[in-house]
């Protein structure tokens, strides 16, 4: 009898994030730097299948207590028991345990009194009152995407934020847990929503502040991007908003638009957040 949960297996929800769990466990402990970290999260979120999953964590050396999360391997969740009811159950106790640590981080993130609550509670009002896609490579749809970050965090600091054409995913610190963060997706219909269980996070985790970005000026940028790399014929994929550090060592916010054709040919643009242009990085 086939494995079920064989390459061609589509994934779900539960297996992206468990994915993104052992990807950012990787980064945490230097088996992944920051760019091949970005470039495979981004994959993983975009992943159909097991297989496309389970090629993203097959070169990584997985931590003890999460082996068996997402990745299914023969050294991992089944070696430990012979029989597939047994591998099922770690498959299920994973599961649970990942949707426990979200349930915790949901608490966390309600024990935040004052404003945080009432703008949680405003911007569900907001998401109730629009359940349509918003076009976020657009300068309406960033403002927009602006203003229910605010609106759901009570601030507009974020460690990372990537923007698709009509879904975002936000990493963001833990209120008041300087050495956790967790990732949020977001979409028209349901606003914000847990992603991933809380992970580990720097304390001096550079952030970039989205009330300093220039939507006017960086939908233009994306609008442009397939001729300043070079492929007419391609298009948006991902726009990263990310604060680097270059040789100087000091901290920049930027904006990166990443481009591709028949997801084959690749560039991108990176500029600031007033849209002036400082890298282009052709196929």
């Amino acid at each position: 009898m086939p494995d079920a949960r064989s390459d061609k297996t589509r994934a779900r929800d539960i297996d992206r994030a468990q994915t993104c769990s052992l990807l950012d466990a990787a980064y945490a402990d230097g088996q992944l730097g920051v760019e091949e970290h970005e470039s495979r999260t981004a994959t993983a979120m975009r992943a159909t299948t097991l297989g496309a999953l389970r090629a993203l964590t097959k070169d990584l050396q997985i931590p003890d207590h999460l082996v068996g999360d997402g990745t299914d391997r023969e050294s991992g969740a089944g070696s430990g028991s012979g029989s597939p009811r047994s591998r099922h159950l770690v498959l299920v106790l994973a599961a649970v345990g990942v949707v426990a640590l979200i349930v915790v981080g949901l608490a966390q993130m309600m024990s935040v009194g004052g404003s945080n609550g009432r703008a949680a509670s405003s911007e569900s009002s907001a998401d109730e009152q629009s359940a349509e896609p918003i076009a976020l490579f657009t300068a309406d749809g960033m403002r927009e995407f602006v203003r229910r970050f605010e609106s759901k965090f009570g601030d507009l600091v974020a460690d990372d934020v990537d923007l698709y054409s009509d879904d975002a995913v936000v990493a963001k610190m833990i209120p008041r847990q300087p050495t956790q963060m967790q990732r949020w997706m977001f979409t028209g219909a349901a606003g914000f929503e847990p992603w991933t269980p809380p992970t580990s996070r720097g304390e001096d985790q550079d952030t970039v502040d989205l009330a300093r970005l220039d939507s006017e000026s960086i939908a233009d940028l994306i609008g442009r991007a397939t001729g300043l790399v070079g492929l007419p014929s391609g298009h948006v994929d991902r726009v990263a908003i990310r604060a680097l550090r270059p040789p100087s060592g000091v901290a920049e916010s930027r904006v990166t638009v990443y481009v591709v054709d028949a997801d084959v040919a690749k560039g991108n643009v990176t500029a600031t957040f007033a849209g002036e242009v400082v890298e282009v990085q052709k196929p």
